[in-house]
């Protein structure tokens, strides 16, 4: 038994942060129900992203002057109601979360949304406004880089919704009552910078500046070096034991006492000079199966290929591998069967 089978989920979310969490829940057992008033469908609906998105969902689609009149259906018989409206959205669709338990007190509603007051927004406003943007430099001088990997989307919004959502069901197997769980993607990325929270106290108040402090490239024994061929590798033994390990395995047993030293410029050129004589290649070859926390720059083509990350591609990011992965759903596809299923008829709104 899949540990949230039996729990039904009506996702009204859209785009990324929302359906990433209803897709982690059906992994997770539980029958997630993709609505999508017409005449719009969800933007990304025939594209990759939406493939990886929605597989395994059932999708539901009618008229969008309709919505209410199908909510008033289904919230009574659903656990869970995810939407990603804007507060302004939210109200003038009559779902303000006061109206919504006031009827439905069962219900566990989470909507995720860009910043707190109302502002439309996108995963670099969020690490823009949050603080964590100005500390992805490699120094001072540098223009922040734009990630290629949607933190915020995903830290702010679905982790911090999906671990909301998780308490909350648990807590209603106590009370019987469920509530309203508001998901402010800049606010909860703030929530999870404890490492930059950490660094800012230990310097009175102030961060230092980027490449120059202890997990941005500062230390010797936390930092990125280019290979011969212009590749990567990083360096992240951090404990003194592990840097003492790999000093030695490199037969430079003189760096040990420079791994966290800040500021001297010697040991980061020594270690400069030692990976640019291999190439990447080369340097995993030697680095296969060490035990100090040294690790070769995969591309993601690269990583996806390798043993550990195959099962996880091949199927399709499932987080239960015996779970039957499930085909994309077409627009509407499932309209009979939650007549059948749930009760909720259908006929006349479509």
């Amino acid at each position: 038994m899949y540990p949230l089978e039996g729990v039904r989920v009506l996702e009204l979310a859209r785009l990324f942060p929302g359906p990433f969490a209803g897709m982690i829940l059906r992994d997770l057992g539980a029958t997630v129900v993709k609505v999508e008033p017409l005449p719009g469908a969800d933007p990304i609906r025939g594209s990759d992203l939406f493939d990886l998105l929605n597989r395994g969902k059932y999708s539901v689609s009618f008229a969008s002057q309709h919505l209410s009149e199908f909510l008033a259906s289904a919230l009574p018989k659903v656990d869970i109601l995810l939407t990603n409206y804007r507060l302004s959205t939210q109200a003038a669709l009559g779902l303000s979360p006061e109206a919504v338990l006031e009827k439905h007190p069962h219900l566990i509603y989470v909507n995720i949304t860009a910043f707190s007051d109302d502002r439309p927004g996108h995963d670099l406003n969020f690490l823009a406004e949050s603080g964590v943007l100005e500390r992805m430099r490699a120094l001072k001088e540098a223009i922040p880089i734009v990630p290629g990997f949607l933190i915020g989307d995903i830290l702010g919004g679905t982790a911090s919704a999906l671990v909301r959502v998780l308490a909350a069901l648990y807590a209603r197997t106590r009370t019987g009552r469920g509530e309203y769980i508001p998901v402010s993607m800049r606010e909860e990325l703030l929530r999870w910078s404890l490492s930059l929270a950490n660094t800012h106290r230990m310097f009175g108040g102030e961060l230092p500046p980027p490449g120059a402090d202890f997990l941005s490239g500062g230390m010797p024994c936390y930092r990125v070096y280019s290979t011969k061929d212009g590749r990567y590798i990083a360096v992240a033994a951090i404990e003194e034991k592990f840097w003492a390990q790999f000093c030695s395995f490199l037969g430079r047993e003189d760096l040990i006492p420079y791994g966290r030293v800040v500021g001297d410029p010697y040991p980061h050129q020594e270690l400069e000079k030692i990976f640019a004589s291999a190439s990447w290649q080369e340097w995993r070859a030697r680095l296969d199966t060490n035990a100090f926390c040294v690790s070769p720059v995969y591309t993601f083509a690269e990583a996806i290929q390798e043993p550990w990350a195959s099962k996880i591609w091949r199927e399709g990011f499932l987080y239960f591998s015996d779970k039957e992965e499930g085909t994309v759903p077409r627009l509407g596809e499932h309209n009979t069967w939650i007549e059948a299923n749930w009760g909720i008829s259908l006929s006349g709104i479509q």
